[in-house]
């Protein structure tokens, strides 16, 4: 640092040790500090410091006001179906605020489906001519990806996943392209702010996918990213008769492996093989969700109905036994108004299970506790002009405050 940009700082801030500062920061909020970056050459070297980062993500995680849940809603009218955004943070209260994110849709709207998936509160957005976007949801910043060219003249859907890479301390984009055949895929990764154009990466024979077996892309709670791998479940099996698998990408080595599925999960599931399908039942595209719960795990979560009653299933994988643990507790509340449509999942900054519902008046929201296995129930207020939509036509995420730019 130079003795003209440290005689520029208030306070003597340089004479401090850098954990003292990193300490002081990390008490701020994203917008804060954008705004502070902007100071001098020294915070805006501190700020970006990848370790600055990493602490401040690690405090953002056990802060309620800085995590919550992002909905993206697409309202069902003829003028317009851009998403409106919003976050919910404090679930302290009996009835939770939805606060409106006008600067994520107030420049370019998006249009419907583009929005798959979601990473330390970075979201991916993708539009059907190859136009990518990532952006941070606490501080508005968007950086536009290259475009991505398509090279047959069959395109159908892509469709973008967004996950970090610790080593290179980056994020990367997989961007899965499904040709004319809903068996045909091929698979590119693009490093933002380093590749200059996608790169086709290479993987196993076995078509891997999260396009459904009718060519529409996987509800978005379907992947989810969990320390460097983005999970995804895969649509498409060989065997017969059929097994599921989730699939796992290392984004760091930009490499697959499969996870198979608990039994009796795939065995009231509808899947497609090469050549034949099997329809069993609508579980799958109704009531099933790939989630990191407490503890950074992979869980598979299902609410089903018997006799009247509401269940939720959660399979929690447990690495280091290689298998996969079942949690079941009964849903102590009436989910009728959701039997015609599909349910939305995501968890909080506590790792527990948030359900979303909805009736004709409002947004609910449902919060499970895996340990105690106990419910409550938020009404939300704070949406506006109640849109006409379907569950089918939200998406939410688990969101937080992240300071990460990426430029």
């Amino acid at each position: 640092m130079s003795a003209s940009e440290k005689t520029t700082l208030p306070l003597h801030l340089h004479l401090l040790p850098q954990d003292i500062l990193f300490e002081i920061l990390s008490k701020l909020p994203a917008k804060s500090l954008v705004r502070l970056r902007c100071v001098s050459k020294f915070f805006s070297a501190l700020i970006a410091d990848h370790a600055f980062g990493v602490l401040h993500r690690s405090l953002s995680f056990k802060l309620p006001s800085r995590a919550g849940i992002l909905m993206a809603i697409i309202p069902r009218t003829p003028l317009s179906s851009a998403p409106v955004y919003y976050t919910i943070n404090n679930f302290s209260e009996e009835t939770l605020q939805a606060n409106r994110l006008d600067y994520l849709d107030a420049d370019e709207p998006f249009p419907k489906g583009c929005l798959h998936s979601s990473s330390d509160g970075l979201i991916c957005l993708s539009k059907p001519n190859g136009d990518v976007v990532v952006c941070n949801v606490s501080t508005g910043q968007r950086v536009s990806l290259p475009r991505f060219q398509f090279n047959s003249p069959h395109r159908t859907q892509i469709c973008s996943l967004l996950g970090f890479d610790s080593q290179s301390k980056r994020y990367k984009v997989l961007m899965i392209d499904r040709r004319r055949s809903i068996f045909e895929y091929k698979h590119w990764v693009l490093t933002v702010g380093v590749d200059k154009s996608w790169r086709e990466i290479n993987y196993s024979s076995h078509p891997f996918s999260p396009f459904d077996g009718f060519g529409c892309v996987g509800q978005s709670d379907t992947s989810v990213h969990i320390d460097g791998v983005i999970y995804f479940y895969n649509w498409l099996t060989k065997d017969d008769p059929p097994s599921f698998h989730i699939v796992a990408f290392d984004v760091g080595s930009e490499s697959y492996s499969l996870i198979p599925i608990p039994p009796e999960v795939t065995s009231s599931s509808r899947v497609h093989c090469i050549g034949k399908t099997y329809c069993c039942s609508d579980f799958v595209f109704k009531n099933f969700a790939l989630l990191q719960v407490d503890g950074g795990r992979l869980a598979i979560v299902y609410v089903r109905k018997r006799d009247q009653q509401f269940y939720m299933d959660v399979w929690i994988l447990e690495k280091s036994k290689g298998c996969w643990e079942k949690i079941t507790t009964k849903i102590p509340f009436n989910l009728r108004v959701e039997q015609s449509t599909k349910y939305r999942y995501t968890t909080n900054h506590a790792g527990e299970v948030v359900l979303l519902g909805k009736n004709n008046k409002q947004f609910i929201i449902f919060v499970c506790n895996l340990k105690s296995k106990t419910w409550r129930k938020f009404d939300i207020g704070g949406v506006k002009e109640f849109p006409i939509c379907l569950l089918a036509e939200v998406r939410m995420y688990k969101t937080m405050d992240n300071v990460f730019f990426i430029e």
